[in-house]
């Protein structure tokens, strides 16, 4: 009995469990146009009414967003904008934690100028602000890519 039953299960999963492909042309609007949300820390990429995570952008990941963008010319330049912008603003800002770090352990040590200690707050300081200011840049032509792509979708 038990062997009839799986059977079935596996005979229903076949039929009914493939999903129907369909091309970007033969698809509506609310089924191509992509949106961001954010999730712990991520920002996902996700198509559709149907929630589709195409993929997610964080410090350890990110996409080919010119890519996924590319029937759109205007959404693509942005996109290269973004590219240009994210490595670099999150290595930046990584690094300005990291000297901040150091010139809080440095400050402890007692016998060390007090200018070193200045020095390695502001560097840090500043690299925090810079790398912040281009993941800023970076996230907003994130946004703009998405808006353009949506714009020239076809209705």
């Amino acid at each position: 009995m038990s062997r009839v039953y799986l059977v079935l299960c596996v005979g229903i999963y076949l039929s009914f469990g493939n999903a129907a492909v369909m091309n970007a042309q033969d698809a509506s609007y609310d089924e191509n146009a992509l949106r961001l949300e954010g999730h712990r820390g991520d920002v996902r990429i996700v198509r559709g009414i149907q929630g589709t995570v195409l993929g997610k952008i964080g410090t350890f990941h990110r996409i080919d967003v010119a890519k996924l963008v590319s029937p759109s010319e205007k959404a693509t330049a942005e996109a290269r904008i973004f590219a240009r912008d994210y490595g670099p603003g999150t290595w930046l800002a990584a690094l300005g934690i990291a000297t901040l770090g150091v010139a809080i352990g440095v400050s402890q040590i007692h016998d060390v100028n007090r200018g070193i200690t200045t020095g390695l707050t502001l560097a840090g300081t500043g690299l925090i602000v810079y790398g912040g200011g281009r993941m800023e840049n970076a996230y907003n032509a994130l946004s703009r890519s998405i808006w353009w792509y949506n714009r020239d979708l076809k209705r």
